[in-house]
């Protein structure tokens, strides 16, 4: 148990007695300690599972919760600003009358040559979040004071801003001239670790040299996804997959695959997959389908998804050049929180090459040579996604 709860237990175990059920009527006992139980716990902005993710913590994260409902318990980050948790997430720890804080013993800033590492050193394990914010970074950790006297800072970068505490808040600022090129938090022993990507240096005649992509072919194994005129999603995904993975290789990528067979793979395996091999570009291969079949006259074509902004350039292009090669309708770039499209480690999408379920494209999906032209525009969309966005004369090769 760490230091935050025992100290908490050991102080206020006498409010114990005060069931979790009264946490609506304040009293003396205002807060319920909660602790999570796994990795990547979602706090979401409203108590049901369609609620906007407002940030994913990791297993022993402490939390302060002082209402709660069937499924849900309401979670203070900061005075009037509220969040929620699902139950199954979590478990209580202890009844207290007040939240308590820690601080921050040292901010250390690495300038590393592909990417910034920042190592804050605290005891506790508390509720962050790190969002972008055009092409900067906002990073957030709650329940920790920053003191600019007493906390070490050490090495830090000019496009760093160490904000002074609010309240019960550390606020961190990257600014950045480029886009964002993928970043992440991990927690360690000593407490947090943010890394964040700079931007590639691209070759103005080969914008994919060097640039690691990891290709998924959508579902495999037991999990078939759509089926349609006698034809499986799973294998229509892997045929495309390695015929864009060999256009890539052409072009000088660093490619590769989730899957080279018929297996079924859990969907975080994958997402680890790519985190291992270090990926610039994550690219999830897909075929749709509709719950209601009677809306394929009004619905279909191909689309392309993405979750975080970093990302979004990234799905137009590829969509703006699947819509040229493929002459497929224009099913649109869409905004959606799939496991494969919210890792932020890389620029992650999810492409929907077309409507399996409709005979027209279901026809042209499976014909080798179709299959072929789509591999050729989604890589045409990643050249002109880096060129656009990272060729300039100071960043070429």
């Amino acid at each position: 148990m760490k230091r935050i709860i025992l100290s908490i237990i050991l102080i206020l175990s006498q409010s114990a007695i005060y069931a979790v059920e009264k946490l609506e009527n304040v009293g003396i006992a205002k807060y319920a300690v909660l602790e999570t139980i796994n990795d990547n716990v979602p706090l979401r902005q409203k108590d049901n599972e369609n609620a906007k993710r407002i940030t994913h913590l990791f297993k022993d994260t402490v939390l302060f919760a002082d209402k709660q409902n069937k499924n849900y318990y309401r979670v203070e980050l900061k005075e009037n600003n509220y969040v929620w948790v699902n139950k199954k997430f979590v478990e209580v720890q202890a009844i207290i009358p007040e939240k308590r804080f820690d601080n921050i013993k040292k901010i250390e800033f690495k300038d590393k040559k592909k990417n910034y590492n920042i190592e804050i050193k605290t005891d506790s394990n508390s509720a962050f979040v790190l969002k972008e914010n055009g092409n900067n970074l906002d990073f957030t950790l709650f329940d920790n004071r920053y003191d600019p006297i007493e906390t070490k800072i050490l090495n830090k970068p000019e496009n760093f801003i160490v904000k002074e505490t609010i309240e019960n808040e550390f606020d961190l600022k990257f600014l950045n001239n480029s886009p964002l090129f993928g970043y992440d938090i991990e927690k360690t022993k000593k407490g947090y670790l943010i890394n964040i990507k700079k931007a590639p240096k691209i070759n103005s005649k080969k914008p994919l040299k060097n640039i690691t992509i990891v290709i998924d072919p959508g579902h495999g194994g037991d999990e078939f996804g759509a089926r349609a005129f006698n034809l499986d999603e799973k294998t229509i995904n892997l045929q495309i997959s390695k015929r864009l993975k060999k256009e890539f290789k052409k072009r000088g990528a660093k490619t590769y695959l989730t899957r080279k067979k018929d297996k079924k793979i859990d969907l975080y395996k994958r997402i680890d997959f790519a985190k291992e091999k270090n990926a610039d570009i994550l690219l999830s291969i897909h075929q749709n389908s509709l719950a209601n079949p009677k809306d394929i006259d009004k619905k279909h074509g191909v689309g392309t998804y993405y979750y975080n902004n970093q990302s979004k350039f990234l799905a137009q292009k590829i969509q703006e050049n699947l819509l040229n090669q493929t002459k497929f309708k224009d099913d649109k770039v869409n905004y959606a929180s799939f496991a494969l499209t919210r890792p932020t480690n890389q620029i992650s999408v999810l492409i929907e090459c077309g409507y399996l379920i409709r005979k027209e494209e279901a026809d042209k999906l499976k014909d080798k040579k179709f299959q072929k032209i789509i591999s050729k525009a989604i890589t045409k969309g990643c050249e002109d996604y880096l060129k656009e966005s990272f060729l300039t004369k100071n960043n070429s090769l």
